[in-house]
């Protein structure tokens, strides 16, 4: 069996998708235990023939619609590797890897690993993780998924296209009796490519895939849970974020559009209670407040 297979999927970023491609080759170095699998989301710009043609030994495979994240399901489909290293298009691991394999062959009960992501609009520092932390979800342009448990559980949900895909899978990896921990010394640079990103898409995809996620997998205070994604998206309005609010009520529309058609699969209360405490949208509304008066005692403190 492959130690290692990389999967990652492109849509239309031909010269991202090349240049990861390259520093991908380059940390794997001469090593032959590793496999590159890139699932194209029918691309119109040439990425195929260029990876054909630059990367023989690279496995491609093509969709042909664009499915979204779940197109990562076919290469996991394909991978043979014991670990799948998720990655994207446009992001890739500048060092750490053998460490990051040592520690899940050390720790058989992690079912991912999330990786120390350095840049992007998301980011490991920017959500406070720290070293060994158990974790739901996780950021998607780097992380580890152990084959046994994709074996068990499946990998990415086929209903959500966009956003959030990983703390659905979060989810299920902690309901199989899995952890989902952090690893800071794996570091990963996201450069964040702005073909195809769009504020509206993500707002409403976000939206509408949060509150399916309660619906879903809770199964006590799923309404309470539910008021609150609703009302702590309404924040920007604060800042006259309009747009955002906007965004956001579009995406309330498209979750009652699919919320009958989802299965409800309750996971147990425990991973119920580390999912609502970790996700910030599910938290109490006016816990900004709270915040707020800590910083501003904390600067009186500072100048006393």
């Amino acid at each position: 069996m492959m130690k290692v297979s990389f999967v990652l999927v492109n849509y239309n970023r031909r010269d991202e998708l090349l240049n990861t491609l390259s520093r991908t080759k380059k940390i794997i170095g001469d090593a032959t235990d590793y496999e590159i699998i890139v699932v194209d989301n029918a691309s119109a710009d040439g990425s195929v023939e260029e990876v054909q043609a630059n990367f023989p030994d690279v496995i491609l495979i093509q969709n042909k619609v664009n499915t979204g994240a779940p197109a990562w399901n076919l290469g996991f489909k394909k991978a043979t590797g014991k670990y799948f290293v998720i990655i994207d298009d446009d992001s890739y691991v500048v060092s750490g890897l053998e460490d990051a394999l040592n520690y899940m062959e050390e720790n058989e009960d992690i079912g991912v690993l999330a990786l120390n992501i350095l840049s992007g609009p998301y980011t490991s520092k920017d959500w406070g993780w720290q070293e060994g932390q158990n974790l739901v979800g996780f950021i998607g342009c780097g992380a580890i998924y152990r084959k046994s448990v994709y074996d068990k559980i499946g990998g990415y949900a086929d209903w959500m296209f966009l956003y959030v895909n990983e703390w659905d899978l979060g989810l299920r990896v902690l309901d199989a009796g899995y952890r989902v921990s952090f690893f800071s010394d794996c570091k990963v640079v996201h450069r964040t490519s702005h073909i195809h990103r769009s504020n509206k898409r993500l707002r409403v995809f976000c939206t509408k895939h949060e509150m399916s996620l309660v619906h879903k997998y809770c199964s006590t205070d799923k309404r309470k849970y539910i008021w609150r994604i609703f009302l702590n998206h309404l924040k920007p309005i604060r800042g006259f974020h309009f747009k955002e609010v906007w965004y956001h009520l579009l995406g309330v529309k498209e979750f009652f559009k699919i919320k009958n058609s989802l299965t409800i699969q309750p996971v147990c209360q425990r991973t119920q209670n580390l999912f609502v405490e970790s996700f910030e949208p599910t938290r109490p509304v006016f816990s900004f407040i709270k915040r707020d008066l800590a910083k501003i005692t904390g600067k009186k403190n500072v100048q006393n």
